[in-house]
């Protein structure tokens, strides 16, 4: 799973998760993000919290 972290045109932060890489660059790409701030992580693995309060 990957994650992009990017401004917006109102200088908000937007998060979108995607499957593949490909997908990420497909989005960047086609929203012209490549110029601006953007942030891509990959997560190998999601563990959830198990823990109760």
């Amino acid at each position: 799973m990957f994650i992009l972290r990017f401004m917006n045109e109102d200088d908000d932060l937007s998060v979108k998760e995607f499957i593949h890489l490909s997908e990420v660059k497909s989005f960047v790409t086609e929203n012209n993000l490549d110029r601006t701030w953007h942030q891509i992580e990959e997560v190998k693995k999601v563990i959830p919290n198990l823990k109760e309060d």
